[in-house]
Formats: C-alpha cells, sequence, structure tokens
C-alpha cells in the first residue's frame, strides 16, 4: 500500500477533522491536486477509504491533529511486518495509521514520541515508539528449519487467511523443503500482487491479496481494490442493518400482536362462559311475585341450570325495571362477543402477513428492493410511538398525530386552545377519562384503523379502563362546547358518533 501512496511525498496536510466519533479526514494538498483519506475505525470494522472528493461539514466537525497542518509530506512507508503506514512529515513528526482490527487507529509522533492519538479509548497507544513499530523477524531458511516449518513460529504476522490457502495446498503433509519453496513464492508473490473482491464464507464482500481462482473483481491497484470493497461493504452493511431493522420490528409486533390475541380471546371465554343476562332476566320475570322491593339479592330457582342461585339486584329498581336493565345488557353481550371476534380476527390476519413480511425480506438481497420495501413497510405498518409533550401524551400513528390529555387542566388546554376546529376529538361516553384529539392532514379523511386506535386510547385513560368493551364518543372538535362555569374539562357535545372498542394503551 506504500508504494501506491508514495506519490504524496511533498504534498502538505492541507486538513485533519472528524465529523463522526469514529471517522478521520485527512486532506493532503499539492497546489490544484488534493488526496483524501477517509479512515473508518468502528469496533466491528476497519477500513481506509479513498474518495476523490470530501465535502467538509460547517457544523458538528471538528480539526484534530493541528500541529501537522501546513506540513509537507517527507516520505511514506510501512512498518516492517506490521499494518501500520507511516507519513513522515516534515518537523520530526509521522502520523501513522495503525491498522489493527478493532484497536486500529491514528496516532501522531513528535520524533519517536506520541503526541496524541485519535481514539482516546485506546490508551495503550500513548506507550507505542515509532521506532518499535517495525518488527524484525528472522526469515532465514535456518530459522524455518528450525521451527520446523511452523508458520505461526515463523511468520505469525503472515495472517489467518495466507495459512489456510497454504493449508488447501497440502502444506502441512509436505516435505520440508517444499514447504520453504510454496511460502517463498507466497512471499514473492506478496511484493506485487494482484487485488481480488470476494465473496467469504457469510456471503459478505472481503478483499484478498491471495491468488484467487473465483472472484467478483480483480485489480492491480490497491486503492482501486480498496475504495471497491469499501463500497461493497458498506452497501452489504447496509443491507444487513436494515434487513436487521425490519426483523426486530416484525418479530416485536408478531410478538405483540400474539399476547392482544391471547388476551382477547381470554376476554371472549370470559364472556362466553358467563351465566347470559337475558336468562338471569327471564328467572326475574319467572319470579316478580316471590321478590321483594328494595332488596339488594334473592335467591330463586334457576330452571336453566335446576338450581338455585344468588341473584344481585338494584335495590333502587323494581324487580321488573331490574329484568329490563338486563335484558337491555344482553344484547350489548352479543355486540361484544361481535366486536371481540372481529378484533381476533383482524389480529390473526395480521400475524399471518408478518410472518409472509418475515419471508420476504429474508429472500432480498438487492439493495434498492430493500429500500422499496422498507419505504413501503413502514409508510403502512400499525406501529406508533409514544412520547411526553407538555401536558400531553402524544403518539404518532399511520401518519396521524394522536394527543392525548393528562389531567382535567390539559383537557381543557387540549380541546379549547390546541386542537383546531377540523380536528377529530374523542372521548369515553357518559364516564370521566382523557380528551384525545386526531390532528388533522389536510385534504385527507380519518382512517378508520386511526380513528379504532385514537378510541382506544380514550377507553384506556378513562374509568373504563379495565372494561371488556367501551363506547367512545367522536366529532369534529368544533362540535364539542365548553359549559359555563363548569369545572375544567366538562364539555357538552353535538353530532357524536358512537364506537365500540377494546380500551388499549398500546398497540
Amino acid at each position: 500500500m506504500s508504494s501506491a501512496l508514495q506519490f504524496l511525498q511533498g504534498f502538505e496536510v492541507a486538513d485533519c477533522f472528524s465529523q463522526q466519533k469514529e471517522e478521520l479526514i485527512v486532506v493532503f494538498q499539492k497546489e490544484e491536486k488534493e488526496f483524501f483519506i477517509q479512515a473508518h475505525f468502528h469496533n466491528t470494522f476497519s477500513c481506509l477509504f479513498f474518495p476523490d472528493d470530501f465535502k467538509r461539514a460547517r457544523q458538528n466537525s471538528v480539526t484534530l491533529f493541528q500541529d501537522i497542518l501546513g506540513l509537507k509530506v517527507v516520505k511514506v512507508d510501512t512498518a516492517l511486518n506490521e499494518r501500520c503506514i507511516v507519513f513522515s512529515l516534515e518537523s520530526g513528526k509521522s502520523l501513522v495509521f495503525k491498522l489493527f482490527g478493532n484497536r486500529a487507529n491514528v496516532i501522531l509522533f513528535d520524533l519517536d514520541k506520541v503526541v496524541k492519538i485519535f481514539k482516546n479509548n485506546l490508551k495503550l497507544d500513548l506507550d507505542l515508539s515509532l521506532q518499535n513499530l517495525n518488527r524484525s523477524l528472522d526469515l532465514s531458511l535456518t530459522k524455518f528449519n528450525e521451527v520446523n516449518g511452523n508458520l505461526n513460529n515463523f511468520l505469525p504476522t503472515l495472517g489467518k487467511e495466507a495459512v489456510a490457502w497454504l493449508e488447501q495446498k497440502g502444506y502441512e503433509a509436505m516435505l520440508l523443503e517444499d514447504k520453504w519453496s510454496n511460502l517463498t513464492s507466497l512471499l514473492s508473490y506478496f511484493e506485487n500482487p494482484d487485488f481480488y473482491i470476494i465473496t467469504d464464507k457469510k456471503g459478505k464482500p472481503a478483499i484478498s491479496v491471495l491468488p484467487e481462482n473465483r472472484f467478483l473483481e480483480k485489480y492491480d491497484n490497491p486503492i482501486k481494490a480498496i475504495n471497491s470493497f469499501y463500497r461493497q461493504y458498506i452497501k452489504d452493511l447496509h443491507i444487513h442493518t436494515t434487513k436487521e431493522e425490519l426483523y426486530r420490528d416484525i418479530e416485536r409486533r408478531l410478538k405483540h400482536s400474539k399476547a392482544v390475541v391471547s388476551d382477547l380471546q381470554k376476554r371472549l371465554k370470559e364472556i362466553q362462559e358467563r351465566i347470559p343476562m337475558d336468562q338471569t332476566a327471564d328467572i326475574i320475570m319467572a319470579n316478580l311475585h316471590a321478590i321483594q322491593q328494595g332488596v339488594e339479592s334473592a335467591i330463586l330457582f334457576d330452571f336453566y341450570r335446576n338450581e338455585e342461585r344468588e341473584i344481585k339486584l338494584n335495590s333502587k329498581l323494581s324487580p321488573q325495571k331490574n329484568a329490563e336493565v338486563l335484558y337491555k345488557k344482553s344484547k350489548s353481550r352479543f355486540k361484544e362477543v361481535e366486536v371481540l371476534e372481529n378484533l381476533i380476527l383482524q389480529r390473526l390476519e395480521l400475524i399471518q402477513q408478518l410472518d409472509a413480511d418475515r419471508e420476504t425480506v429474508r429472500e432480498i438481497e438487492d439493495s434498492r428492493e430493500l429500500k422499496t420495501y422498507q419505504s413501503k413497510y413502514f409508510k403502512t405498518k400499525e406501529t406508533e410511538r409514544e412520547r411526553q409533550e407538555g401536558p400531553y401524551k402524544t403518539y404518532d400513528y399511520l401518519g396521524y398525530k394522536i394527543l392525548v390529555g393528562k389531567s382535567a387542566k390539559a383537557n381543557e388546554e387540549l380541546t379549547f386552545k390546541t386542537g383546531k376546529k377540523d380536528d377529530l376529538w374523542l372521548h369515553a361516553k357518559d364516564v370521566a377519562g382523557s380528551h384525545v384529539i386526531i390532528q388533522q392532514r389536510p385534504g385527507q379523511n380519518y382512517p378508520i384503523p386511526v380513528i379504532e386506535r385514537a378510541a382506544s386510547l380514550a377507553a384506556f385513560y378513562s374509568k373504563r379502563k379495565t372494561d371488556s368493551l367501551c363506547p367512545v364518543m367522536y366529532t369534529q372538535k368544533k362540535f364539542v362546547r365548553k359549559i359555563k362555569g363548569a369545572a375544567p374539562g366538562m364539555v357538552k357535545v353535538e353530532k357524536e358518533t358512537v364506537i365500540m372498542v377494546v380500551p388499549s394503551g398500546i398497540d
């Protein structure tokens, strides 16, 4: 690599800055020519990149290694038997790119002493010596024979890829003289190698200087090879990261949807196993003569089950009125069962769709196709982000903002100060609870799923929070009037529509 950078001799360091925590950009300049080195030193990936141009941002950019700005490059070299590129500068300073995997760093030396380091968490780099970066090794035939051709003992810096390449050639079974011949041939090849972009065992792009039969691209220039590798690696990393993001979101939604189905099924079972209210009403009507006025309960014969049981009554109502109330509630029970069954069916369909989404994501390998799918997925998915905004809880749901008041005072402010006339206003019917606003999107109707979600929040943040099913009224905010002299949050509502929903604080 150092030979490919020798042309920088005579260039001066024009700029050196960082715009991200683990990225350093060094700009070399000579007359009208500029050359950029972009060092990426992440914990899981370290690499140099040589872009044709790089525009420094006006903000969030900090100048580093100011001592070398304006100094000319005297020499470019590599440390002996180590992965270090050394830029020798005027005034006895040296800028060293130490490419040690997850311990990669950029180090500034003044003569043999470390002055500054880029990654300050690598404290051991402060004790490095410029001279000691060179690693002297005895690479004679005598030494080779002495260690019986053991590569780790003879040339520990050879690298596991080169060792594996020799082993594939049958290195371990060779005679000692054949081992020496194969090793020296490989080292000779390394003096002027070709550079290959390949796919590793995990299917990720990799760069290799070993003779390869199967490769994606081949270069004789290391800078072009590294740039090509870097672009492909970042592209592959982006695909992997995006897929992981989608996987996590799909798994989260699957887990939540399965929990919702389980809860809805439990509620449905409780309702179905509960003694039907119309049957209790029938028993009361059949025993009107035996029930005293004003009692809170009566033991009556249940002819549906052929046994006596205690039936609770409202002491303020007549026995016949108690039966009428139960007949009326019985009709709501059928509606409640219907709503729960529909909600379960919807969630099961969503689970089926999420399973299909997961398979689709697994099969996508093209970045453009993945980007298109990601855009479509996140545009249509049923998800929300809850956050606190002053006196309100705020939910983003399917592109709509839902605001929920956190107190009586907040309800008042939400409805009559924050809410616009065409916003949709919701509240649990006939009980105390939070005011809820769906902010209007100009020119668009309120989608039913958004109304249902806001209604479930209105039900959840009300006195009906624990009910299996809750009636919620909604209307445009302009039809909500303040009651003169009433406590904060008390309102009069006109032209409302009522929807039955399951109270839910999360989606």
